[in-house]
């Protein structure tokens, strides 16, 4: 099973995440939620808490953290079963909002070089600012299900008014808005491009089906820190 994704993310360029070479990007905070059904990306914020899209609540979730190559080892690895998944209390599957859930690990995560914890965002991001798009893609010699590396690429934040006039932001709230520059479309796209990084702290979560084409819909993680930090904090 192989993917093509191009993904342009500032005027004049393009990116090819299956390019003749492909590194595996530095981000440590990210975790991938294995299943039995479609691949999901959620963010390491302390050791023992995942944040991710809600509608990511499968069964028999695993949580992986550190080197996600598999014939490659080279002893980050870890998969840590969940213990407790808290979906934000007014998410729906028939609507895009709230679109938030947290994972309390069975055991906390050893941190090493590819797995650390990432901040989350303490005030809305401004419009036009480029931030990261962190999230994980297949290798060209990966044929399987998994996603096996993590990739970065960098775009704009949209402002408000101008999310609500496209078909994807229109009646959103809580959300957070980057625009592609050139049009997308792939299986699990949503997975390459599952977080919005921005002056280094975690400010949106993709919403699944609800991107695509040149816009990305994220929930925005400003504001639900009070409801993130009350529920994780130390007791």
């Amino acid at each position: 099973m192989k993917f093509i994704f191009y993904l342009g993310v500032l005027a004049g360029t393009v990116f090819s995440t299956h390019a003749s070479v492909q590194k595996d990007d530095h981000a440590p905070y990210l975790v991938y939620l294995k299943s039995h059904f479609n691949p999901c990306v959620g963010v390491l914020i302390k050791n023992n808490w995942v944040l991710a899209p809600a509608h990511c609540y499968l069964p028999n979730l695993k949580v992986m953290l550190g080197n996600f190559r598999i014939r490659v080892r080279d002893g980050t690895e870890q998969t840590i079963n969940p213990i407790q998944i808290i979906r934000y209390w007014n998410y729906s599957h028939s609507a895009p909002q709230d679109d938030l859930m947290l994972i309390k690990l069975a055991k906390p995560a050893n941190f090493n070089n590819k797995v650390q914890p990432l901040s989350l965002a303490t005030s809305n991001v401004r419009p036009g600012t480029v931030c990261l798009l962190s999230g994980l893609d297949w290798s060209q010699d990966n044929n399987g299900r998994h996603p096996d590396l993590r990739q970065n690429l960098e775009a704009p934040v949209m402002s408000d008014k101008d999310c609500q006039k496209t078909e994807q932001g229109k009646s959103h709230r809580n959300s957070l808005c980057v625009k592609f520059v050139k049009v997308f479309s792939r299986i699990f796209g949503e997975v390459a491009v599952a977080t919005v990084i921005c002056k280094n702290k975690l400010q949106g979560i993709e919403v699944g089906h609800f991107m695509g084409g040149d816009v990305g819909i994220y929930t925005n993680v400003h504001k639900y820190t009070s409801w993130i930090e009350n529920i994780t904090k130390d007791k």
